[in-house]
């Protein structure tokens, strides 16, 4: 967990990481690790801009829902052990 300057700012990076993780429909966990992967690349993407280069070598991330692993397409799956 990051340190925060003080416990308003613990709080709002709290209740937007809940947010983006009830709109993904994924743990505020994953959600949290999401953002940070998005904010890497966007400074990656920062310093390649910065250096003059026109576009990254590393494809674009998203924040929605279609593109997270964890979503069920199939329910009749064996490993959902329905009755």
């Amino acid at each position: 967990m990051p340190r925060f300057a003080s416990h308003a700012e613990y709080c709002r990076h709290h209740r937007k990481v809940f947010e983006l993780a009830l709109e993904l429909g994924v743990t505020p966990i994953e959600a949290e690790a999401r953002m940070k992967a998005v904010e890497a690349r966007e400074k990656h993407r920062a310093k390649i801009a910065q250096r003059g280069r026109m576009q990254s070598a590393l494809p674009p991330l998203s924040l929605r829902a279609e593109d997270h692993p964890g979503d069920f397409k199939r329910w009749d799956a064996p490993w959902m052990v329905r009755d």
